[in-house]
């Protein structure tokens, strides 16, 4: 680095000129001293003529008179004045006869040429002979040696002069030179000082423009580029912060992206143009049971699926082999060997804008259906299917008949039987023993009766105790065949409960297809009539269709229920029992459910239950008067008890048509002084969504009054979560079919969970009906049930609980 400023355009102007000075200077130096050497050659000559004068002046006579002592005092004298170093004289014959500083005895030198002195070669003395002549005539000759060092002298002097003045001369020129070149450069200097700022990534400032000649104009273009190159660098630094922005956002975004692929339970597998693997997520592994090294990056398609199909626990069925990887863009459904079953469907990925490719990719989407079908297949069994029994339900048994009906249009030779009977007296089991073993009684009736028919009769269970039988082809025979064995199968069955004994009859009714009617309502009215003949025939028995005789059997029994009731509601008989509802987890006391029972004037201390009486009502119109009669009950018990928290009181669904009553309930509410919030109004969902627009009125009134509404019996219609959002009950009450074997069903805890989740989703709590042990009740609260309800809690009794009593469920 010492030495780095060479390599600038000052150091080597200033050694350029140096180096010229040095050549120039050098030149001048051996030019002087080849002048000082012949300089001191002419200096030489000259003095060596003159003392070769004088010496032959002297020297001459003496040897022309043959006086060698004079010579030889003439040598002495000589050589101690004039530094010569010897003299040495020779005469004619070249004898030796007289010497000064020399020995005779030693041998003489040659006489050197006088060119020798500009050899450079150190000569101390130059050894010369001179004749000695007189008139040009030679007496002898002279040799001596004449010392050279005022000649080595004068040399050095002159040369020390000569180099001095060189040195003083290029250290001068070298300064002179270096201070030019400084001047000069001194802008080019800052230009290279700003340029390395610059390199060096510093905030660029711009140079002053002094000068007005080429550097000027260097240093404008140079300020002119070091703006352009700062706002570059600024635009640059601002696209790379927005890349980092970009890239971290990227970043994030992948990182939720492969978070949101990895725990999705859709398999994702996707393919190259090439047939190679690209990407497979988890869950594709998990549904074809893969290790990470079965599946990976760059292995062909056809290998993965060799690897797949080769396993006969994964795809056993060499017809499904054949499809798996199919891309067809259909869906196909791949069956494991253990019965799990994925769907399996191919879309082409187009290319990204901007690349280049041939082929499409693919991507495959695999999805394990097997709980949603099997769910399917429930929800198509309870759609159909009775909950308890198994058998087929009222929706399903209307369909048949409507299949019939409109076979038979087709078809007037078809002919086919409806037997429809109950129990008789099968509210006595309930009542006393309870729904369990009410249940149980149902479930030997389907189970017994079911035995007795063929695979193309349908058997269905209507409600309650009400049973029908579909006979396809039967006639008049046959179904009075099959109704005898029913009553009697009915009949010979035997219960025990609680150690007693009980023993059951059935009233059965038959009507024709299309000797009694043409269409399914009329077909299913028929029949009902029988019924009723057959109980008022004594019970335990079976009637076929007459039109007098049944219809008047029918119009005496809805008359006798329009009188019951008339006579109930005029003579006080009705009379409001209280079943608890708690909460979940540890069971306090909520508020409680208001049921309604008859008392029956033939048998003092009995009740009837709301299933006999209710229907009748509903058909004769009285169901409004027995409404009204309950919410007044109720609003009063309210006020006797202020320490209730509050009464759940069942809606018919007649009565929402019933433009008076919200005014009635408020009446009511103002009369005893009761606060809306303590009355909570039930609905139950099949009433609800008869008549929507009705509904929602009556919800919004009872809401805006400050009361509360709940949905009874919710998830008996499989509309019910598409519906939902337009009822705005505070409480749901999930209906007792997927209550009464949770604990055991997989199914009824998915459907209650999945009634929990959206009902929270929609700020509502929710009520579980028909609990009776305590493996339900705490399971229930495990699921996110809020409150509870059934006879493991509490019995529906005409006593009011206290409140401030926990329940030790």
């Amino acid at each position: 680095m010492a030495m780095g400023w060479l390599h600038t355009l000052r150091g080597k102007l200033i050694v350029s000129t140096i180096l010229v000075e040095a050549v120039i200077i050098a030149a001048v130096l051996w030019n002087g001293q080849r002048l000082i050497e012949t300089h001191l050659l002419e200096q030489f000559e000259l003095r060596r003529k003159e003392t070769t004068l004088l010496l032959d002046a002297a020297l001459a006579p003496a040897m022309a008179q043959r006086d060698y002592a004079a010579v030889s005092d003439i040598l002495q004298a000589t050589q101690a004045i004039n530094s010569i170093d010897y003299l040495v004289m020779f005469d004619n014959d070249g004898q030796i006869v007289a010497t000064a500083n020399w020995e005779r005895q030693r041998p003489v030198p040659l006489a050197d040429n006088p060119e020798q002195l500009l050899n450079g070669n150190g000569l101390q003395n130059f050894d010369l002979r001179i004749p000695m002549n007189i008139g040009g005539r030679q007496f002898g000759e002279l040799q001596y040696g004449l010392d050279l060092g005022f000649l080595r002298q004068a040399r050095a002097d002159l040369q020390r002069q000569t180099m001095l003045i060189a040195i003083s001369g290029l250290l001068l020129s070298a300064l002179v030179l270096a201070s030019i070149g400084l001047w000069l450069t001194r802008h080019l200097n800052r230009l290279t000082q700003a340029s390395r700022r610059l390199a060096q990534g510093n905030t660029f400032q711009t140079l002053p423009e002094s000068v007005d000649d080429d550097i000027g104009a260097l240093t404008r273009a140079f300020n002119q580029m070091g703006s352009a190159l700062a706002a570059r660098v600024e635009d640059l630094q601002d696209s790379e912060r927005e890349q980092r922005q970009l890239a971290a956002t990227l970043s994030a975004e992948q990182a939720r992206l492969h978070a949101l692929l990895s725990s999705m339970r859709l398999g994702l597998l996707f393919v190259s143009p090439e047939g190679r693997v690209v990407y497979a997520n988890p869950a594709f592994r998990q549904l074809w049971r893969l290790g990470d090294d079965d599946v990976s990056p760059g292995m062909l398609l056809g290998d993965l699926a060799q690897r797949i199909a080769s396993d006969p626990q994964r795809l056993s069925d060499p017809y499904q082999r054949e499809h798996l990887f199919l891309a067809d863009g259909l869906q196909w459904e791949l069956r494991q060997a253990d019965e799990r079953l994925l769907t399996q469907i191919s879309v082409a990925v187009p290319a990204a804008p901007g690349e280049t490719q041939e082929g499409e990719s693919r991507l495959w989407i695999f999805e394990d259906i097997t709980h949603e079908r099997q769910t399917a297949d429930r929800l198509l069994f309870m759609a159909e299917r009775d909950p308890l029994t198994g058998l087929y339900n009222r929706s399903r048994f209307e369909g048949e008949l409507q299949r019939l009906a409109v076979q038979f249009e087709r078809d007037a030779s078809l002919q086919a039987a409806l037997l429809y009977f109950d129990l008789d007296e099968f509210k006595t089991v309930n009542d006393s023993f309870g729904h369990r073993a009410g249940d149980a009684v149902l479930l030997r009736i389907a189970s017994e009766v079911g035995q007795l028919l063929r695979s193309n009769e349908m058997f269905a269970r209507l409600g309650g105790d009400e049973f029908a039988v579909v006979a396809p082809g039967a006639d008049l025979a046959a179904a009075q065949t099959l109704a005898q064995r029913i009553v009697a199968a009915v009949a010979a069955l035997g219960f025990e409960f609680e150690g007693t004994r009980v023993r059951l009859t059935s009233s059965l009714g038959i009507a024709l297809l299309p000797e009694h009617a043409r269409r399914p309502e009329e077909w299913v009215a028929r029949a009902d009539i029988a019924m009723y003949a057959a109980k008022h025939a004594g019970k335990n028995g079976w009637r076929v269709f007459r039109e007098e005789l049944g219809q008047s059997a029918y119009m005496l029994a809805q008359l006798s229920w329009a009188e019951r009731i008339q006579a109930a509601l005029e003579q006080d008989l009705f009379e409001l029992h209280f079943q608890g509802i708690y909460t979940t987890g540890i069971p306090v006391l909520s508020h409680l459910e208001v049921l309604l029972r008859m008392k029956d004037p033939e048998n003092p201390g009995l009740y009837l239950m709301p299933g006999e009486f209710i229907p009748a009502a509903e058909r004769n119109g009285r169901i409004l008067d027995i409404d009204r009669w309950v919410l007044e009950a109720g609003i009063r018990t309210l006020a006797r008890h202020p320490q209730l928290p509050g009464l759940a009181i069942n809606i018919s669904g007649r009565s929402f048509d019933d433009p008076g009553l919200p005014d009635y309930i408020t009446g009511l509410l103002d009369t005893h002084r009761v606060a809306p919030q303590r009355l909570l109004v039930e609905l139950t969902e099949t009433a609800a969504l008869s008549n929507m627009a009705d509904t929602q009125r009556f919800i919004s009134y009872i809401r805006g009054m400050g009361g509360s509404v709940c949905l009874d019996d919710f998830g008996v219609g499989f509309s019910s979560f598409a519906y939902l959002k337009h009822l705005d009950a505070n409480v749901i009450k999930i209906d007792g079919m997927f209550i009464r074997n949770l604990v055991n069903s997989r199914e009824d805890q998915v459907f209650v969970r999945a009634i929990i989740e959206v009902a929270r989703g929609l700020g509502k709590k929710t009520v579980a009906e028909f609990v009776e042990d305590q493996a339900t009740y705490v399971l229930l609260g495990e699921l996110g049930v809020d409150l509870a309800q059934g006879y493991h809690l509490s019995r529906p009794c005409a006593e009011l609980p206290d409140p401030a009593t926990p329940l030790a469920a």
